[in-house]
């Protein structure tokens, strides 16, 4: 479950803001400034698991427009078996140390994080088009994300007396199959032991 108390913006390389949310009734009125911005489809943004902002976001009343981009999904298709980790990404692409997730000072923290996430993306997008990965991120991965995100938010409706009953035929089925396989066997053992 995702809870949305405050969001890092970073506009510009080395300047970041911190917008703390109030999880109160108040909550509509403090995202009211920055969701224009967000839900504003000509704006770029840049996020690292994006998947996850995308819920919190929409748990609260906002749909995330625009071209995105995520350095954990770029990295991913750079380097698909590494760690795609943001501490390793900003000490491997901008030889930068993060501080550390136990610092204390969470508004500092996470206006360093939407810093180097966004000075990520120049140099993990030259990376993609050096691989000439950069069509299959932006057509392909991005727009997936989304996706998948909107599944997750609506879930799936599930037909449970339908499904217990499945399982109560496939309960039968197994357990005649089980017994022609001793039947043909001349001998009961254990089924499941991959020795046998």
């Amino acid at each position: 479950d995702f809870h949305l108390t405050g969001i890092a913006i970073c506009y510009r390389e080395g300047e970041s803001n911190f917008l703390p949310i109030d999880q109160s009734e108040k909550l509509k009125s403090s995202l009211t400034g920055i969701k224009g911005i967000l839900e504003d489809p000509r704006i770029q943004k840049v996020g690292y698991n994006l998947k996850a902002t995308i819920l919190a976001l929409k748990k609260n009343g906002i749909t995330l427009a625009g071209q995105l981009f995520d350095p954990m999904l770029a990295h991913y298709l750079i380097e698909p078996e590494a760690s795609h980790d943001l501490s390793i990404l900003c000490s491997q692409y901008l030889n930068y140390d993060l501080l550390s997730e136990s610092s204390e000072n969470t508004k500092e923290r996470l206006c360093e994080r939407a810093d180097q996430v966004f000075q990520l993306r120049k140099k993990l997008q030259m990376e993609l088009e050096r691989r000439r990965h950069s069509k299959l991120m932006s057509d392909i991965e991005m727009p997936l994300v989304t996706v998948l995100a909107n599944m997750e938010f609506e879930g799936v409706k599930i037909d449970q007396n339908f499904l217990n009953e499945y399982s109560k035929e496939l309960e039968k089925d197994a357990k005649a199959a089980e017994a022609s396989v001793y039947k043909q066997a001349g001998v009961k053992f254990n089924l499941a032991s991959p020795k046998q």
